[in-house]
Protein backbone atom coordinates (compact mmCIF):
# COMPACT_ATOMS: atom_id res chain seq x y z
CA UNK A 1 0.00 0.00 0.00
CA UNK A 2 1.67 3.49 -1.13
CA UNK A 3 2.02 6.09 1.97
CA UNK A 4 1.64 9.43 -0.36
CA UNK A 5 -0.90 11.58 -0.11
CA UNK A 6 -4.14 11.50 -1.34
CA UNK A 7 -4.91 13.92 -4.21
CA UNK A 8 -7.29 16.32 -4.07
CA UNK A 9 -10.88 16.33 -5.63
CA UNK A 10 -10.67 18.93 -8.15
CA UNK A 11 -8.12 17.03 -10.90
CA UNK A 12 -9.82 15.86 -14.05
CA UNK A 13 -12.39 12.60 -13.45
CA UNK A 14 -10.53 10.96 -16.95
CA UNK A 15 -7.32 10.86 -14.64
CA UNK A 16 -8.94 9.70 -11.54
CA UNK A 17 -10.52 6.58 -13.13
CA UNK A 18 -7.45 5.75 -14.82
CA UNK A 19 -5.76 5.13 -11.83
CA UNK A 20 -8.56 3.33 -10.27
CA UNK A 21 -8.52 0.73 -13.03
CA UNK A 22 -5.34 0.71 -12.72
CA UNK A 23 -5.15 0.31 -8.72
CA UNK A 24 -7.62 -2.53 -9.70
CA UNK A 25 -5.31 -4.54 -12.24
CA UNK A 26 -2.69 -4.37 -9.63
CA UNK A 27 -4.77 -5.40 -6.90
CA UNK A 28 -5.97 -8.63 -8.35
CA UNK A 29 -2.22 -9.18 -9.67
CA UNK A 30 -1.38 -8.69 -6.31
CA UNK A 31 -3.79 -11.11 -5.12
CA UNK A 32 -3.44 -13.70 -7.50
CA UNK A 33 0.00 -13.79 -6.83
CA UNK A 34 -0.26 -13.79 -2.90
CA UNK A 35 -2.20 -16.64 -3.80
CA UNK A 36 -0.15 -19.35 -3.97
CA UNK A 37 2.34 -18.19 -1.50
CA UNK A 38 -0.14 -17.86 0.99
CA UNK A 39 -1.14 -21.79 0.92
CA UNK A 40 2.96 -23.19 0.66
CA UNK A 41 4.30 -23.95 3.56
CA UNK A 42 7.96 -22.50 4.64
CA UNK A 43 10.37 -24.95 3.37
CA UNK A 44 14.01 -23.65 3.75
CA UNK A 45 16.18 -23.14 0.97
CA UNK A 46 18.96 -26.38 0.23
CA UNK A 47 22.68 -25.68 0.51
CA UNK A 48 23.87 -24.61 -2.56
CA UNK A 49 27.26 -26.74 -1.73
CA UNK A 50 30.33 -26.25 0.41
CA UNK A 51 30.84 -22.40 -0.92
CA UNK A 52 27.71 -21.15 0.82
CA UNK A 53 29.70 -21.81 4.26
CA UNK A 54 31.99 -19.29 3.54
CA UNK A 55 31.10 -16.31 4.16
CA UNK A 56 29.37 -17.73 7.19
CA UNK A 57 32.30 -19.14 8.54
CA UNK A 58 34.68 -15.76 8.29
CA UNK A 59 32.09 -13.73 9.83
CA UNK A 60 31.61 -16.19 12.82
CA UNK A 61 35.44 -16.30 13.14
CA UNK A 62 35.52 -12.42 12.95
CA UNK A 63 32.88 -11.81 15.50
CA UNK A 64 34.91 -14.77 18.04
CA UNK A 65 38.18 -12.73 17.41
CA UNK A 66 36.56 -9.41 17.83
CA UNK A 67 35.01 -10.56 21.33
CA UNK A 68 38.23 -11.73 22.32
CA UNK A 69 40.42 -9.04 21.35
CA UNK A 70 37.58 -6.06 23.23
CA UNK A 71 38.10 -8.65 26.41
CA UNK A 72 42.19 -8.80 26.21
CA UNK A 73 42.96 -4.96 24.33
CA UNK A 74 40.09 -2.57 25.01
CA UNK A 75 40.51 -0.66 28.33
CA UNK A 76 37.00 0.46 28.44
CA UNK A 77 35.28 -0.02 31.41
CA UNK A 78 32.44 -1.58 29.40
CA UNK A 79 34.74 -3.94 27.47
CA UNK A 80 33.26 -6.81 29.10
CA UNK A 81 29.76 -5.70 27.61
CA UNK A 82 30.91 -4.86 24.27
CA UNK A 83 32.81 -8.45 24.25
CA UNK A 84 29.68 -10.20 25.39
CA UNK A 85 27.74 -8.78 22.42
CA UNK A 86 29.95 -10.08 20.67
CA UNK A 87 29.94 -13.29 21.73
CA UNK A 88 26.30 -13.42 21.12
CA UNK A 89 26.88 -12.30 17.83
CA UNK A 90 29.91 -15.17 17.58
CA UNK A 91 27.33 -18.11 18.68
CA UNK A 92 24.10 -17.04 16.01
CA UNK A 93 26.68 -17.26 13.39
CA UNK A 94 28.54 -20.22 14.43
CA UNK A 95 24.79 -21.40 15.36
CA UNK A 96 24.28 -20.65 11.38
CA UNK A 97 27.34 -22.45 10.10
CA UNK A 98 26.51 -26.06 12.50
CA UNK A 99 22.86 -26.12 10.73
CA UNK A 100 24.02 -25.05 7.27
CA UNK A 101 26.65 -28.12 7.58
CA UNK A 102 24.01 -30.59 8.94
CA UNK A 103 22.25 -29.42 5.89
CA UNK A 104 24.87 -30.06 3.62
CA UNK A 105 25.77 -33.53 5.32
CA UNK A 106 22.01 -34.48 4.72
CA UNK A 107 22.24 -33.54 1.37
CA UNK A 108 25.01 -35.46 0.23
CA UNK A 109 24.06 -38.53 2.42
CA UNK A 110 20.58 -38.21 0.51
CA UNK A 111 22.36 -38.34 -3.40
Amino acid sequence: MPKARKRKANKSSVSHSSSNTIRQNETRHTASANSGVADRRFVSPRVAGPQSLVMPMLVALACWGMAISLVLFYTDPNRFLFAGMAVLMALLWTYSVIIRMRKLLAQRQKV
